[in-house]
């Protein structure tokens, strides 16, 4: 069975790092620990350069980087906490799995593997460890597609009560979009401010979405597929409804965390027929694997010993 790597993604770094190339002096320190595993210094600093460079991000300020140095091993820690539940769970990846993974970030930069890897060297940015952030993701669509999707179920009734409730429009605006979600932590805020407007001044949207973004109805390339106005929360459609197409949206704040929206088309349909009642249970089988694989990832943190120091 293949699974698609997703992303999880938040990222950071430390306020008082310039990232040079690592000298021989370089003391290297834990800077997290999960249970019985270590996130060391040297990671951390590789995982930021990695992301600088791939995402084409730019960060001058020493409150910015503050601010990327607890996103960054927060996500880091997600990562090794997925690693230990699969081992847990028995869950197992193949080399093979992992290098399809890597080809197919490669293929969506238009470029093979061979290329990807030699530009990796040439910065001086760990395979090895880019490597684990593939199998991480991996390993966490495994358990969302062999452990989570069996407990979600929907009803006769709620899809009879999506559709009717659609029926009611006969003239229905309908957007498609992509996101990047923050989860909420202490300076979400300003990370997904500064990323809106990263994003409107050019950075690369894919690697954001790969790279920071929590959403699991997203997927690889961020996009959550047509939703209809009646669907959408009215704080999300006052912010959406005069973006052109391709344009992002500013930081919106919402009851999972932050959202930013890319437009990628509109439309209006006359009525919603009869056969869209699969599209229905689709959506909302996809909004309850979503609330329930958040819920499960706190709950590993919770069950789990984790420290980080600051």
């Amino acid at each position: 069975m293949n699974y698609k790597a997703k992303g999880l993604a938040l990222i950071a770094v430390f306020s008082f790092i310039s990232f040079p190339s690592l000298s021989a002096e370089f003391t290297d320190f834990v800077v997290a620990k999960i249970n019985n595993k270590a996130i060391a210094n040297s990671e951390a600093i590789d995982r930021y350069r990695f992301v600088i460079l791939t995402a084409k991000l730019s960060v001058k300020e020493a409150g910015e980087q503050k601010i990327l140095r607890e996103q960054i091993i927060n996500k880091m820690v997600d990562e090794e906490l997925i690693r230990q539940e699969a081992k847990n769970l028995k869950i197992e990846i193949t080399e093979k799995e992992i290098i399809d993974g890597i080809e197919l970030v490669a293929l969506q930069r238009k470029q093979t593997p061979a290329q990807f890897k030699a530009i990796l060297q040439r910065n001086n940015l760990s395979f090895e460890n880019y490597s684990k952030q593939v199998e991480s993701e991996i390993l966490w669509s495994k358990i969302i597609a062999e452990t989570l999707r069996a407990k979600v179920r929907t009803s006769d009734v709620e899809v009879r009560e999506f559709f009717e409730q659609h029926k009611l429009n006969l003239d229905v605006r309908k957007f498609l979009l992509a996101e990047v979600l923050i989860s909420p932590s202490e300076n979400a805020s300003q990370l997904a401010s500064k990323l809106a407007i990263e994003l409107k001044s050019g950075a690369d949207f894919k690697s954001i979405v790969k790279q920071f973004s929590s959403s699991v109805i997203g997927g690889e390339n961020g996009e959550i597929g047509w939703v209809a106005q009646t669907d959408l929360d009215p704080k999300i459609y006052a912010a959406i409804s005069k973006l052109g197409k391709g344009d992002y949206s500013d930081s919106l704040e919402l009851a999972d965390g932050y959202h930013i929206f890319k437009l990628l088309d509109s439309r209006v349909e006359t009525k919603i027929p009869d056969q869209d009642l699969n599209a229905a249970k689709g959506i909302i089988f996809n909004r309850k694997l979503q609330s329930l694989a958040k819920g499960y990832l706190m709950d590993l943190r919770k069950r789990a010993f984790v420290e980080i120091k600051s």
